[in-house]
C-alpha cells in the first residue's frame, strides 16, 4: 500500500490506503471598504456595489472551486470500536449536539493531547505562536457522528456546517475547520495515523490550494478544538480552529434582539459591523454527504445583510441600525433586531460575524422557526 514518507517521498507502509483529506473551509473574508458607506454620499455608494457585486461573483467562484474531494468508500461494514472511550451520539438523535453545561465529553485524552503536539510542532517550525485546546467539544462529537455513520463530510446528518456545530456546543468565537480520515485493510495505529493525516495536510495539500496547511498555521487562531474517532480499520479527525477573543458578558437573542457586550482580550481593535449570512439546513442522508455538493469546502451561507452603527448603511441586502453601538477601548456593547434579516429569508439558520478591521471574531448562529 501507497502512503507518504518525510519530504513527500512514497514510501510503502503495511495495511495503509485511501487517505481522504476533508477539504477546509473557506473563510469569507471581504475586505471591510466594500461594506459601511455613508446614508449621504450616493455616489460612492453606487461604485461600493459594483465592486461589491464584483466581490461577490469572485467569492461564489471561490467557493466552487474545479478542485473537488475524490470519491470516498468507507468499507461496506465497519468493525465495532477497540476504543472504549469515545462518545457515541444518541442513538435517537443521529447528530448529537452539546452536553449539559459544565460537562465533558469523554474521549481520548492522550490521542488529543498527541494530536495537539502535532499542530503546534507545525506552527512553531513555521514562526506561529502555540495554540491551546478549547473546551468546546464539536471536533469531538462531528468525529464520533462521521465514523458511527459511515460519511466524511463538513456537514453533518442534520445539514449543520461546522460553525452551527461549533455554536451548539457552546463556542462564542470564530471557527474555521479541518477534517481528515483514512481506512485500512489491516490494523490502524491510531497514532501512526494521526501523524500522516497531519503531515499530509501541511505538506501535500496542493490539490486543496493548501487551505488546510494556511488553517493550521493562520496567526488568528489561538484555540483549537480536536475530535479523534476511531477503530480498528479507520479513523476520523477534526481539526476545529479557534479566534476566541472576547470575553463575553452576554451573547444572546431574545425576542429577536441580539445583545453583544464583552470585553475584548489581549487586544483592542475597533469593531466595525455584524455581518448577517443564512443557511437553510434540511437533512441529509450518508449518500447525499458524500457526494457534491457535501464533499467539498463549505461557505458561510448567503450573505444577508449587516448590523451597522447609526448613519451607516449596508452596500448589499439589509441594512439594521444597531440602536445601541458603544466601544470603550476593549468594552464593547452592541444591540440590534434581526427581523428584518428574519422577514427576508424565512426560517432558518442565520450567522453573526462580528467584524474588527480586518477580522471576524464570531460565528454565532441562530435558529429562527417561524
Amino acid at each position: 500500500m501507497i502512503g507518504f514518507g518525510e519530504c513527500g517521498k512514497e514510501a510503502t507502509l503495511p495495511f495503509r490506503s485511501n487517505f481522504r483529506r476533508g477539504h477546509f473551509g473557506v473563510e469569507y473574508r471581504p475586505s471591510r471598504k466594500l461594506y459601511p458607506i455613508r446614508s449621504s454620499d450616493k455616489t460612492a455608494a453606487l461604485a461600493i456595489v459594483a465592486i461589491f457585486s464584483i466581490a461577490l461573483l469572485l467569492f461564489a467562484f471561490l467557493q466552487n472551486p474545479i478542485t473537488t474531494l475524490p470519491p470516498v468508500t468507507f468499507p461496506v461494514s465497519l468493525p465495532e470500536s477497540t476504543e472504549s472511550n469515545t462518545t457515541e451520539p444518541d442513538e435517537n438523535n443521529q447528530n448529537e449536539t452539546a452536553p449539559d453545561s459544565g460537562s465533558k465529553p469523554n474521549i481520548n485524552q492522550e490521542l488529543v493531547d498527541y494530536a495537539l503536539v502535532l499542530i503546534n510542532n507545525d506552527r512553531q517550525s513555521n514562526g506561529k505562536e502555540n495554540v491551546t485546546l478549547s473546551n468546546v467539544n464539536s471536533a469531538q462529537i462531528h468525529a464520533d457522528n462521521m465514523l458511527k455513520h459511515s460519511f466524511f463530510s463538513h456537514w453533518d446528518l442534520n445539514g449543520y456546517k461546522p460553525y452551527m456545530r461549533y455554536t451548539l456546543a457552546g463556542g462564542q468565537g470564530s471557527v474555521s475547520e479541518n477534517c481528515a480520515w483514512m481506512y485500512s485493510s489491516g490494523f490502524i495505529d491510531p497514532k501512526e495515523a494521526l501523524e500522516d493525516l497531519q503531515w499530509n495536510m501541511m505538506n501535500d495539500d496542493a490539490d486543496f490550494d493548501w487551505g488546510h496547511r494556511k488553517n493550521i498555521l493562520n496567526s488568528l487562531h489561538n484555540k483549537v478544538s480536536i475530535g479523534v474517532s476511531y477503530n480498528t480499520t479507520a479513523i476520523c479527525l477534526v481539526q476545529d480552529f479557534e479566534d476566541d477573543y472576547i470575553s463575553w458578558d452576554t451573547l444572546t437573542v431574545s425576542n429577536n434582539e441580539v445583545t453583544m457586550k464583552g470585553t475584548m482580550i489581549k487586544q483592542e481593535s475597533s469593531i466595525h459591523q455584524v455581518a448577517i449570512h443564512y443557511d437553510n439546513p434540511i437533512p441529509l442522508t450518508v449518500e447525499q454527504l458524500m457526494n457534491p455538493p457535501f464533499k467539498g469546502g463549505y461557505n458561510m451561507g448567503t450573505f444577508v445583510g449587516m448590523a451597522l452603527p447609526s448613519g451607516w448603511e449596508s452596500a448589499g441586502g439589509v441594512t439594521v441600525t444597531a440602536p445601541v453601538w458603544t466601544q470603550d477601548g476593549q468594552n464593547f456593547e452592541i444591540r440590534f433586531d434581526l427581523s428584518a434579516a428574519f422577514d427576508s429569508y424565512g426560517e432558518g439558520v442565520y450567522t453573526l460575524l462580528l467584524w474588527t478591521e480586518d477580522n471576524y471574531l464570531t460565528t454565532y448562529s441562530v435558529w429562527y422557526d417561524v
